[in-house]
């Protein structure tokens, strides 16, 4: 579907949203209503309906919740992409620890919101389907630091003869 800004035609992002509670549901359409490149295509409420729903509607995107009915949002990642490779996953959750966050990025998440961090989710939304991904800036902070360190450095067998020449 395609949204229109006057005569310019804008694509639209097809979503699922899922909550662990109608009123998280409820809240977040209306924070999308406003945006017209956004087209929430379905909802679903627990684990089964989610894969049914990823299944049959292949959406740009997935907003997974963690705690959901039945399967948790952490365990149904790798089943969501199997049946839809090309659907993103962004998690929205109450959950704020690092270890949870990293743990979806691992399994395969493009952005992870917590709630309580009253993010713009349609600003989440166009990076992940930009190719961007959406996480704490101390997270990235911490991953790459963790990069680092396993970097294994040459050591030279001597000192270069550049900081030889250089010293006083």
């Amino acid at each position: 579907m395609e949204a229109s800004e006057g005569d310019v035609m804008i694509a639209s992002t097809r979503i699922v949203v899922t909550a662990d509670e109608r009123p998280s549901y409820e809240e977040l359409c209306e924070q999308l209503k406003c945006s017209p490149d956004i087209e929430i295509a379905g909802r679903a409420c627990d684990g089964k309906e989610v894969i049914a729903a990823v299944g049959r509607l292949n959406p740009d995107i997935l907003i997974l919740d963690i705690d959901l009915l039945g399967i948790g949002g952490l365990e149904l990642l790798p089943a969501v992409r199997w049946w839809s490779p090309d659907t993103k996953v962004i998690i929205h959750s109450s959950r704020a620890e690092e270890a949870t966050i990293r743990e979806a990025i691992e399994l395969g998440a493009r952005g992870y919101i917590v709630k309580s961090d009253d993010i713009p989710m349609d600003k989440a939304i166009r990076a992940v389907q930009q190719g961007e991904v959406w996480v704490r800036r101390r997270l990235i902070a911490m991953i790459i630091d963790e990069l680092i360190a396993m970097t294994e450095w040459p050591i030279p067998p001597e000192e270069p003869e550049w900081i030889v020449a250089s010293s006083c």
